[in-house]
């Protein structure tokens, strides 16, 4: 059975986004967009609730989120992902109470009913201990291929710094930090496979990040959030039989 699963539509990205309950002018809910954990949301009050609202345009539906680059506390708050019919959040409402884990939180639900509006929701007794801050927001639908990668899967590791000889063989260097790079064969997908396959490449490209899940039973343990560094087309093989080999890199 297919282990991987993909979140590439991102509907939070693609959406409004409404206004917070406070917003640092420095730090908008809209960094929450962007594709990139440098840039994100930050309260500019440390009072309960925080919520950050977002109109998906359009009714959607949707069984995963994932927030990302957050500072919430590990005790005493409640982390809530909350889907609604109106903008002000009192009708239709559909709610899933995320489980903590420590700077990235990615987590699998039953499907919602399609909603239009939805939000991230902080909730504690007393206020926050620090304001409370998010990057990247990620939800949508996720894509399981009919079958997982094979042999010749490779994760591996890549250094972008900028390396200097002089003429005296002095090594000056410009460190950045490493990052993690996957190259993923997959071999005997079926039709529906790959017609995602060239969704999701038509969708990202190489300049949008998506989410890459290699364990879907324990998500907060393995997952990333990655862009397209290489990609083949789906090569046909067969009567509904295509093979297809994905390189990607981490986003940071």
């Amino acid at each position: 059975m297919a282990e991987t699963r993909f979140i590439y539509n991102n509907l939070w990205r693609k959406g409004t986004m409404l206004d917070a309950s406070s917003e640092d002018p420095q730090h908008p809910a809209t960094d929450t967009q962007v594709d990139t954990k440098s840039m994100y949301y930050k309260a500019l009050v440390k009072t309960s609730p925080c919520t950050v609202p977002n109109d998906l345009i359009t009714p959607q539906v949707i069984d995963f989120v994932a927030i990302l680059g957050h500072n919430f506390e590990p005790t005493d708050v409640t982390i809530k992902f909350q889907g609604a019919t109106n903008s002000a959040f009192t009708t239709g409402i559909v709610t899933e109470e995320l489980t903590y884990n420590a700077t990235d939180i990615f987590e699998f639900f039953t499907a919602w009913p399609a909603r239009q509006y939805v939000r991230v929701l902080l909730e504690k007794a007393t206020d926050f201990t620090d304001y409370p801050q998010f990057a990247n927001v990620i939800c949508g639908k996720y894509f399981e291929p009919n079958i997982d990668y094979v042999r010749g899967y490779a994760p591996g590791r890549e250094d972008p710094s900028e390396v200097e000889l002089t003429d005296d063989m002095v090594l000056f260097a410009q460190e950045k930090p490493i990052l993690k790079t996957w190259r993923l064969p997959y071999w005997s997908l079926d039709d529906a496979s790959k017609d995602e396959v060239l969704a999701l490449m038509e969708e990202c490209g190489k300049h949008k990040a998506f989410v890459v899940v290699f364990d879907k039973a324990l998500p907060n343990s393995d997952s990333h959030l990655v862009r397209i560094e290489e990609a083949s087309s789906p090569e046909f093989q067969f009567f509904n039989i295509w093979n297809w080999n994905l390189v990607i890199k981490e986003v940071k």
